[in-house]
């Protein structure tokens, strides 16, 4: 591998393929929560509530990223995934016990504490395991594992639910697999360790906060880090408020929706991952920010959910090609000791999409507008993604 990675260029190590299992499982535990507003909704919490509620986890998340990512390195990743996994299955026990609203607050924000601590640990250590020349295969396998959660989660409770009666009691049945995932971290760990021994000193000191500012201040990182706030803004929109738009439409399995989203999204990381890396990215990118605004258009216009169904493939394609180029552009122009931190401040802007989709479509139904119209307003933010892609063309690898 280059740069701090060895000489062998294999993507699919053991370590790749174990932590990429443990990202399956951090996001488990986010696809799960896709009918939190229809049971907040059942609960009787008000609009503007539910998008507070929703965007908690996130928002926690999105303000200690930073933070989080400065005191991360390859020597103590380990600790910390295990730290995050224990808050993560404490937090899911939660549900069960918060009753009223100031309870569901400290519980949404343990849940985005361990969500964080989790997620951030593994993709600094994962950084250092993906050959230069395979980024966006490597983005892209990676993230098929941080998707399908979002295709098995929902068909899969939607099924749990008659039997279990709410979704917080499938909430505290999934609790137990997060100590259980701790049994994986000894293996990893000593593995990691012979890893280790051949990178050089830079790629394993703990980034600093100057560290930040340089990754910062590195042509091409700001642009890129508000294109990934914008896809997920819409994108999280898409994850929340989709079952509400279903069912009153008529359809009778909503859970549908996501699985063949998500299928879409699977094939298109898993037949055209090497194709993704012989491509321009920026001009990858531009082309599918304009697909994805014209598919939340459609969504709007749609008036029957067979439609709105067969749309759910083309969305997948869309998201099976950008979210990866996202990253992989990311990882292309980052200098090597600032992969994982450049690669974590993607995540903080995907906590802040998370945070602010949610959060202003609260607002905007709690002020009378339809779930159809929230699919009109939010395709005005992947067209905004176009320009700051087109800043930064010259960038991209031919």
């Amino acid at each position: 591998m280059s740069g701090p990675q060895s000489a062998e260029q294999s993507l699919f190590s053991f370590e790749f393929i174990l932590l990429s299992f443990i990202a399956f499982l951090a996001f488990c535990n986010i696809s799960m929560f896709y009918g939190f507003n229809a049971y907040l909704e059942h609960a009787g919490v008000p609009a503007v509530w539910r998008g507070v509620l929703i965007s908690l986890e996130p928002f926690t998340a999105f303000a200690l990223r930073p933070l989080v990512s400065t005191f991360i390195s390859p020597r103590n990743g380990i600790r910390i995934m295990g730290l995050g996994l224990v808050i993560l299955a404490l937090s899911l026990g939660g549900y069960a016990l918060a009753q009223d609203i100031r309870y569901l607050v400290l519980v949404r924000i343990c849940h985005g504490l361990g969500f964080v601590l989790l997620v951030s640990a593994v993709i600094h250590v994962l950084v250092l395991l993906i050959p230069k020349k395979r980024s966006g295969q490597g983005f892209g396998v990676f993230t098929v594992m941080t998707l399908l959660p979002y295709a098995l989660l929902p068909p899969l409770m939607e099924r749990l639910l008659p039997w279990a009666g709410s979704e917080v009691r499938i909430y505290v049945l999934g609790a137990p697999l997060f100590l259980a995932a701790l049994l994986l971290l000894l293996p990893l760990s000593s593995r990691l360790k012979k890893r280790w021994v051949s990178l050089p000193a830079e790629a394993m000191k703990k980034p600093g906060f100057q560290d930040m500012v340089a990754g910062l201040k590195h042509p091409g990182v700001l642009p890129l880090l508000w294109v990934n706030f914008l896809v997920f803004t819409a994108s999280t929109m898409v994850f929340f408020y989709m079952k509400d738009h279903l069912l009153r439409l008529g359809a009778s399995n909503p859970g549908l929706f996501f699985t063949l989203t998500t299928v879409a999204t699977l094939l298109v990381r898993i037949f055209c991952g090497k194709f993704m890396d012989g491509i321009n990215r920026a001009w990858m990118l531009l082309s599918f920010l304009c697909l994805l605004a014209f598919s939340l258009c459609f969504f709007s216009l749609s008036t029957v959910p067979a439609l709105v169904l067969g749309l759910a493939l083309f969305y997948g394609m869309v998201i099976g090609f950008l979210m990866p180029q996202l990253n992989a552009f990311m990882f292309d122009i980052s200098p090597v000791h600032l992969k994982g931190m450049n690669s974590n401040l993607m995540l903080f802007a995907m906590d802040g999409g998370f945070f602010m989709g949610p959060l202003l479509a609260g607002v905007l139904l709690g002020a009378g507008v339809s779930y159809a119209g929230l699919f009109s307003l939010f395709a005005l933010l992947p067209a905004m993604g176009m320009f700051w892609i087109w800043s930064i063309r010259r960038l991209a690898a031919p």
